[in-house]
């Protein structure tokens, strides 16, 4: 007897050991990971904008190559708030917007709504609801749909307008699942089909979110991680695409026929998200352990197809629980552009033999006439950000930030969730954005 429980306090030891030492491993490469990511940031500068080319041999951002934008917004102004800081920390219904995992926690039945009134007249929506079914699992279903306003319709023979207007929306539902498959470890899967409409034309397709939780158990650090529209693309289609047609000019009686253009297919905005949360107060944290106040420091890497890798950092301050600020602050969302400086050297510098401009009509080049034809010399460079570089170094100097503030209530059973953000969208202007939640 005493052999065999020496043997079994040996192997639970080294159980132990061998599961902190993977602890480690695993803790120490994703911080080397997130050590990296700033100078991968760097390294994917997309030398482009509106008024520039890109640059030979530079990674260069995928601008305008997929559908479904409507897909990358910000839903709820929780992550709003924090700079788009929310993949380690996302929960609540809203979470099926940023990592499916995070709704495993889900103590009740849940419905969260929000709304965001952006740029230009255009809107979007989100409907979550949750509910928990038994042995660490979560169901949810969500909703999320975006709206361009009214827009007129203009043509060729009416430019000014026709008088009918038209809007570009974008419909997502879905239906998400999540398996809290150790006290440390969350998984979650959502299943949705996507619809987008341009007038009367759609495309319709279908896509999955999955994402993690994990709960590294050191230094009150949590690792999220999601993968985001994963799924085949589409291709617009509609009346408006039919075109009458005459296949043979030659026949007086050959009937006209209608022929349908076929649109070129568009792939879906594919989403890589890895957060780390570190709770520095309160929470998780081992250093400073209070049961009232939570302070949480979030870093997030958002890496889309169609984009350059960029990056968020945040943070959330909580009492109790009950009062939240939030605020953050987004890296890498513009990208440096560089400009050559050229000026005009005429011909009386360098003779090309040609004709000069007889301002005054007296047959004699005058020092105060330029050729017609100059040589253009560079004479200087510069490098700076997209903005700055089109609406002045100094205009924008917040359009980066985001602030929020949040409340969450226990009123008769029911609980009571509102949250808000207020973020710098430089040129776009400031964009508010309101969610409330409930909790049965």
């Amino acid at each position: 007897m005493m052999k065999q429980k020496t043997i079994s306090i040996s192997t639970a030891k080294h159980i132990k050991v061998g599961s902190w030492k993977m602890t480690q491993h695993l803790l120490l490469t994703v911080i080397t990971l997130f050590m990296m990511i700033p100078g991968h940031i760097n390294a994917q500068d997309s030398r482009q904008d509106s008024i520039n080319t890109v640059f030979p041999g530079d990674d260069f951002s995928k601008v305008a190559t997929s559908m479904g934008q409507f897909l990358k917004l910000e839903y709820g102004a929780a992550g709003a708030a924090l700079g788009w800081a929310y993949t380690a920390l996302a929960r609540v219904p809203i979470a099926m917007a940023w990592n499916p995992a995070g709704i495993a926690m889900t103590d009740g039945p849940e419905l969260y709504v929000s709304n965001n009134e952006l740029y230009a007249g255009i809107s979007s929506s989100y409907l979550g609801f949750t509910m928990p079914i038994g042995g660490g699992n979560t169901m949810g279903v969500i909703a999320q749909y975006m709206s361009s306003g009214d827009m007129e319709v203009t043509t060729l023979d009416f430019p000014d307008g026709t008088g009918e207007n038209f809007q570009v929306t974008g419909l997502a539902l879905g239906l998400a699942f999540t398996r809290q498959l150790t006290d440390r470890l969350a998984v979650g899967v959502t299943s949705k089909m996507i619809r987008e409409t341009i007038y009367r034309e759609t495309a319709s397709t279908f896509a999955f979110d999955v994402g993690s939780n994990f709960d590294l158990g050191i230094y009150g650090l949590v690792l999220g991680m999601s993968i985001q529209n994963f799924g085949v693309g589409s291709r617009f289609d509609g009346p408006d695409l039919n075109q009458p047609i005459d296949i043979n000019d030659d026949l007086q009686a050959n009937p006209e026929l209608t022929s349908r253009l076929l649109t070129e297919e568009w792939p879906l905005p594919l989403v890589f998200r890895a957060g780390l949360r570190m709770d520095v107060l309160g929470g998780k944290s081992p250093w400073f352990k209070t049961p009232y106040q939570r302070l949480s420091i979030l870093v997030d890497a958002n890496d889309p197809f169609d984009a350059v890798l960029r990056g968020a950092i945040g943070f959330e301050y909580s009492w109790d629980e009950l009062l939240f600020l939030r605020g953050g602050y987004k890296l890498k969302y513009e990208w440096p552009v560089q400009y050559d400086i050229y000026t005009v050297e005429y011909n009386d510098q360098y003779d090309l033999g040609e004709y000069y401009i007889d301002w005054n009509d007296n047959g004699v080049h005058d020092a105060s006439e330029p050729y017609e034809d100059g040589l253009s010399v560079k004479t200087d460079q510069f490098s700076t950000t997209s903005w700055n570089s089109y609406y002045g170094a100094d205009k924008y100097t917040l359009r980066r930030f985001s602030i929020g503030a949040g409340l969450k209530y226990n009123l008769y059973g029911t609980k009571l969730i509102f949250d808000y953000s207020y973020s710098n969208y430089g040129i776009l202007g400031m964009v508010q954005q309101v969610s409330v939640g409930f909790g049965f």
